[in-house]
């Protein structure tokens, strides 16, 4: 589990899952609809690996991900350290 800090929101424990963990397991608990929508509200939270990984395996297109990141001040505004 990856809750080391106390963490306790489903949400939370999710992306970090998503990030960090067993990606096999993860696919098999959650719809890919669930995983869908928590990938596109949290865009900022993936880096450039994560994010071309969970585009492929979510099918997300272009132009939804275009759309969600141009929305999401903290995508748009982010610092890449590559």
């Amino acid at each position: 589990m990856l809750d080391w800090d106390g963490v306790r929101s489903e949400k939370e424990l999710l992306i970090r899952e998503m990030l960090f963990g067993d990606i096999e397991n993860l696919l098999s608990r959650y719809p890919r609809e669930i995983l869908r929508e928590t990938f596109l509200e949290n865009i900022h939270r993936f880096d450039r690996k994560n994010t071309a990984f969970w585009k492929l395996v979510l099918d997300v297109n272009d132009e939804e991900l275009e759309q969600r990141t141009h929305n999401n001040f903290r995508a748009v505004n982010k610092i890449w350290d590559y």
